[in-house]
């Protein structure tokens, strides 16, 4: 077992390695790959912070619903032979509902959307006042009738926020493009190859509370895969960034907001015609699909 393991840990080590330095390539992973590079890099973040004791360990999403059918089918069979000796019993009452529930996922909420919203992708005016010598201006989307609009996802937006935690909200700020992220820093960046850029989604992690909230992201375990104009781009970078919306922890005082970023890295090309961005969130191996206004 340790054998076929070896390969994996190889891989991983070889993929942080090439993500370490100042101005190194950005990172291009097979699934399998980011996955690995996850539970790695999840393991450094938890042994450095304040609560290096705890133990994260990478669900795999397959498994993991794969588990989650097997007891619903298990579930079911109990309902229904329950259902069969109550019949034959000839009760008339109703059974209780049974009080455990499984606690919804954290972009299922869809209390802010409302029906036909337009989608746009556009930046958010602090991206637009303070853009740097590397970043191009992203252009503005046509509209719900752009290609890949999906009005059956939810919307984040700097109006449409959704509570992916109590009292903790997520909003998108909009995008930038750029050659080289953060566009001046003096240890890790993130450079784009050639003939590519580097896709900046920005959000916002708003604290509604009257205190101070300890947030730690990687626990909710979620996994970003973006899409351009309908088209899926696979999974987002795996970054060592201190505001990188999959692995922040820090914490956010009340009616404070957290900038977070999710990167990925696209063609050249594609920079002059972002009509629509969105997201495919997974969580548990359960997605949610997002439009990003």
């Amino acid at each position: 077992m340790r054998g076929k393991r070896l390969p994996g840990i190889i891989i991983a080590l070889s993929t942080v390695l090439a993500l370490t330095g100042c101005g190194e390539k950005f990172p291009d992973l097979t699934e399998e790959q980011y996955n690995q590079t996850v539970e790695y890099a999840v393991g450094l973040l938890m042994k450095y912070s304040n609560n290096g004791q705890a133990k994260i360990t990478y669900v795999d999403a397959k498994e993991e619903q794969d588990q989650r059918d097997r007891e619903a089918r298990k579930k079911e069979r109990e309902e229904k032979k329950k259902a069969e000796e109550e019949k034959n019993q000839q009760q008339t009452y109703t059974p209780p509902v049974a009080s455990d529930t499984e606690e919804p996922d954290a972009f299922d909420s869809t209390d802010d959307i409302d029906d036909g919203e337009e989608m746009v992708a556009e930046t958010s005016s602090e991206d637009a006042s303070t853009g740097s010598d590397n970043e191009e201006p992203a252009s503005s989307g046509s509209g719900s009738e752009s290609a890949g609009y999906d009005p059956s996802a939810i919307t984040l937006s700097s109006e449409d926020s959704q509570e992916i935690m109590p009292d903790i909200f997520l909003s998108y700020q909009g995008y930038s493009i750029s050659s080289t992220y953060p566009e001046s820093s003096k240890s890790y960046v993130v450079n784009a190859d050639k003939g590519k850029k580097l896709l900046v989604l920005r959000f916002d992690l708003y604290n509604a509370s009257s205190s101070t909230k300890e947030v730690n992201m990687i626990n909710l375990k979620l996994l970003f895969q973006i899409k351009l104009n309908g088209k899926n781009l696979g999974y987002s970078s795996v970054t060592f960034l201190p505001n990188d919306l999959a692995s922040y922890i820090g914490s956010i005082e009340s009616k404070a907001h957290e900038s977070l970023v999710v990167l990925t890295q696209i063609n050249e090309k594609d920079t002059s015609n972002i009509q629509n961005l969105g997201l495919i969130v997974t969580q548990d191996g359960k997605e949610q699909k997002i439009n990003l206004k």
